[in-house]
C-alpha cells in the first residue's frame, strides 16, 4: 500500500509533518458521482530522505503491522463474543433460555471489548507512525 504525501513542515529530532489524503474505498474519481471528497490529516514521520518543505514523496506503509493492528481491532471483539456465549454455556448447562441468555451475554462482552480496544488504540496510537516510512522523494509530475 503507498500513497503521496506532501511535506509541510521539518521538525526537530529527524522528523517532519507530512500532509497525506485518508484511504477511502473509493479513489474519488468516480464520473457517476463526481467523486466523494477525501480528507486530509497531517502525520508526523521519521525524515529518512533528504527533503525539504513543499517536496513530495512516496509513502510506504507496512503491511504486517496494519494486518496485526486490523486483526487486533476486528478479531479481539468477535472473540471475547464467541467466548463468553461458550463460558455461559458450560458454566450454565441447564438454564432456561440459555441462547438467549448467552447471546445477550455475549453482546455486552463484544460491547466491553470494543471499550477495550479503544484504550489500547488511544494509548499506542504514537506507534501507528511506525508503519509508514519515505520511500522516495518525487517530482509533483509523477504524482
Amino acid at each position: 500500500m503507498e500513497q503521496v504525501g506532501y511535506i509541510t513542515k521539518i521538525l526537530p529530532e529527524n522528523k517532519c509533518k507530512v500532509l497525506v489524503s485518508r484511504i477511502s474505498g473509493c479513489k474519488g474519481t468516480c464520473k457517476t458521482c463526481s467523486g466523494c471528497p477525501t480528507p486530509t490529516m497531517h502525520i508526523v514521520m521519521k525524515k529518512t530522505l533528504d527533503v525539504a518543505v513543499g517536496d513530495y514523496v512516496k509513502i510506504g506503509v507496512d503491511s504486517s503491522i496494519v494486518l496485526k493492528y486490523s486483526i487486533f481491532l476486528y478479531g479481539f471483539p468477535l472473540l471475547m463474543f464467541m467466548l463468553s456465549i461458550v463460558l455461559v454455556n458450560v458454566i450454565f448447562p441447564n438454564l432456561k433460555g440459555i441462547d438467549i441468555i448467552g447471546f445477550l451475554v455475549g453482546v455486552v462482552t463484544m460491547i466491553l471489548a470494543f471499550f477495550v480496544v479503544k484504550l489500547v488504540d488511544k494509548k499506542y496510537a504514537h506507534l501507528s507512525t511506525k508503519a509508514m516510512y519515505m520511500e522516495q522523494k518525487i517530482s509533483k509530475k509523477d504524482i
